[in-house]
């Protein structure tokens, strides 16, 4: 019976060990796949995929990854970086940086940095 309770506190021991190192793999992967937030919004960095001039929206798939969002701009959105003004100026393959914010089911490009 000694011998018995001494294995199962083992198998115990091993199982909260691998528990534990399960648990601390999904928090660290949750936390890479987590978006950055900034003051202003959202960070996603990724690649323009296309650019809607009359729309006023563009597409970037993120870095990495295969996740595509479609962002649309207001007169408050906020361009930067290398020969980057406006809409206008961003082009398919540019690397960016897009902040933006959900409102309701658009996602709202805040500032657009060019890299």
């Amino acid at each position: 019976m000694a011998m018995r309770a001494g294995k199962f506190q083992t198998s115990k021991s091993a199982f909260g060990r691998i528990a534990a190192a399960v648990v601390g793999f999904v928090v660290l992967w949750g936390i890479g796949l987590t978006p950055v937030q900034s003051g202003d919004g959202t960070e996603f960095p990724g690649t323009v995929l296309s650019v809607d001039q009359t729309a006023g929206k563009f597409a970037v798939k993120k870095d990495g990854g295969g996740t595509r969002f479609t962002f649309v701009i207001n007169d408050k959105t906020i361009f930067s970086g290398t020969g980057l003004s406006s809409l206008k100026d961003l082009q398919k393959d540019d690397h960016v940086v897009v902040v933006y914010q959900v409102q309701g089911t658009k996602y709202l490009a805040a500032r657009v940095i060019k890299k």
